[in-house]
């Protein structure tokens, strides 16, 4: 915690960056209960969620590294500006058409521009902060992220009381808007982008080759594919395991979701302490153990009480693992393929959430909300130990972090 209130003394134009994110991520925490709402209303089913699920994950899983790409290529300051104003304009088209086609379209649109933003600002981080700072950034950036997932859909809650869902939709425009606002603020502190003679695809084929031809960046991949795709079953699991096996009906659920948000927010600013190589890896590796003894100890939860302990100890290693696993990576492989780099990792983490969500469901369905977090729990447990064997044979050469621009 102290080197995120360094960080935020000291990196005074970067308070800029993270006041958007900040005000992004509760707009679109408001914005995707919305959306959920509003299909709902429009489609009248269940299929409503599975709609809007689609539209933020296909593009990221079938155009993640192209997207990448284009922020490597323009600038990954142009692009996050862009994204927003891509979002922002689809959020607010959704006010002029009723249609259920033209809805889907507009989410597939809003999908694109959260493709772009992902690794335009994970990309952003190192060329913004000192060198010294780069832990602490992404950090707060995941705290910041995390917390605009917990707080949104509560904010969404209390606002649909007096109005509608557009009303929200509205209001994540806004946020998206000003969000674009201010990053024009950082103009000053983004690098020269390295012209290009190849085509984008070629691009985007050469830095997928560079990526994976590093082992520890293979690693770091895969790692967190197979993270999301486990972690990502308890979100098919916890309410069967909140509402059927422990007893503690839609309020427990509420409770459960909301002590693993806490988890995540604490986690990744404990993430944000070091900065050496050893550090990384040993934080790193904790995250991986915590998550997996958390997900297993929520299978053995014998009440309430136990299990949000549990689901806050998943949340906690998850944050760790999430910020470490980033840091990593951008002291790992030059700037110049930092897009890249962040749009194939969004890809495999959309595949990895995707396969989670048919693992899941089936697993639940079959031997209930237990026997899913037993399996995703050992699953995680055995990333770790994978993981540890593979760091321990090839440790990472990491790149001196990059000065900040003048």
């Amino acid at each position: 915690m102290r080197s995120v209130l360094d960080l935020w003394r000291a990196e005074r134009r970067t308070r800029w960056f993270f006041a958007a994110h900040l005000q992004g991520a509760l707009g679109a925490g408001v914005g995707y209960v919305a959306l959920l709402v509003l299909a709902y209303e429009r489609i009248g089913s269940a299929w409503a969620a599975t709609a809007v699920l689609l539209a933020d994950l296909l593009p990221a899983m079938l155009l993640g590294p192209v997207a990448g790409a284009v922020a490597d290529r323009t600038g990954h300051l142009r692009c996050a500006i862009a994204a927003d104003l891509v979002r922002a304009a689809a959020l607010t088209g959704l006010f002029l058409v009723d249609g259920i086609a033209a809805m889907i379209a507009l989410a597939v649109v809003i999908g694109m521009g959260n493709a772009l933003f992902r690794p335009a600002t994970s990309a952003l981080l190192p060329a913004i902060v000192s060198p010294q700072r780069l832990t602490a950034a992404n950090g707060l950036y995941g705290a910041v992220r995390d917390a605009g997932q917990l707080l949104g859909p509560a904010c969404a809650a209390g606002i649909l009381l007096v109005t509608g869902p557009v009303a929200l939709l509205g209001i994540n425009a806004a946020t998206f808007a000003f969000s674009a606002l201010l990053l024009t603020r950082l103009r000053g502190l983004a690098r020269p982008v390295e012209a290009s003679e190849e085509t984008l695809l070629a691009d985007t084929r050469a830095g997928i080759r560079a990526v994976l031809a590093e082992p520890v960046a293979r690693t770091l991949m895969c790692t967190s594919g197979a993270v999301v795709l486990l972690a990502g079953m308890m979100n098919v699991a916890e309410l069967v395991l909140a509402q059927r096996e422990l007893g503690a009906g839609s309020s427990g659920f509420a409770l459960l979701v909301s002590a693993y948000g806490c988890g995540l927010v604490a986690g990744s600013l404990l993430g944000a302490g070091d900065t050496d190589e050893d550090g990384l890896r040993r934080r790193y590796l904790i995250g991986l153990a915590l998550l997996g003894s958390g997900l297993v100890g929520s299978a053995l939860a014998p009440a309430l009480g136990a299990a949000m302990a549990t689901f806050a100890l998943s949340g906690l290693g998850n944050g760790l693992f999430v910020v470490s696993d980033r840091v990593l990576l951008q002291r790992l492989l030059p700037e110049r393929l930092h897009g890249r780099t962040f749009g194939l990792l969004d890809a495999v983490d959309s595949w990895g959430f995707a396969g989670a969500v048919l693992l899941g469901g089936g697993i639940a369905t079959a031997l209930g909300g237990r026997v899913t977090f037993a399996v995703a729990g050992t699953g995680a447990l055995l990333v770790w130990l994978a993981a540890a064997l593979v760091l321990r044979r090839t440790r990472p050469v990491l790149r001196p972090a990059l000065a900040t621009a003048a």
